[in-house]
């Protein structure tokens, strides 16, 4: 009989082994069913999953377009870059080359002044009276003001009228 009841017992174990392993089974897969549930169901009708696959199709298009049209304007801007660069290096040359000519310029219109200088009046006179009158101008402010004087007072009234009042500086009065 203690067999019997050995047996008994360990069979009555087994099962409460065996019920114990299912309840806690059972409790540790009650959050993901309960999460499988809570989880909504999305399907789509066919005819909007086509429709949302052509437009997220249409917007990658538009985006390549972006993309490819920003590298065009990158490029663009390189470009103009590089011809502003160009341009301001041109600008300085020539503004260089005006400068040195300018200085020539200057040089020589002090080599007349010279030469003006050591003329007499009278031939000074009548050079400049047939000499265009900026340049005329031009000589005759940078004389000393006797050889001035001498020069004006050797010319027509008219023509010294003339000059003097271009070397003042003011603007000719009609009278």
């Amino acid at each position: 009989m203690i067999k019997g009841k050995t047996l008994f017992r360990a069979i009555v174990a087994i099962f409460l082994v065996k019920f114990s392993l299912g309840l806690i089974y059972i409790f540790s897969e009650l959050p993901l069913l309960s999460a499988k549930e809570a989880q909504p169901n999305y399907t789509c009708p066919p005819e909007i999953s086509e429709s949302l696959y052509f437009e997220r199709e249409r917007l990658l298009q538009k985006e390549r377009a972006l993309e490819s049209r920003e590298r065009e304007l990158k490029l663009l801007e390189k470009r103009i870059e590089e011809q502003m660069n160009a341009l301001n290096q041109l600008s300085s040359e020539v503004e260089e080359k005006l400068n040195r000519i300018s200085a020539i310029q200057d040089e020589r219109v002090k080599l007349l002044v010279k030469a003006y200088s050591e003329m007499r009046p009278a031939k000074a006179a009548q050079l400049l009276i047939n000499m265009d009158k900026e340049m005329a101008v031009k000589i005759l402010s940078q004389l000393k003001s006797n050889q001035v004087a001498s020069i004006l007072s050797a010319m027509p009234p008219e023509k010294a009228a003339t000059l003097a009042e271009a070397l003042s500086g003011y603007p000719p009065k009609e009278y």
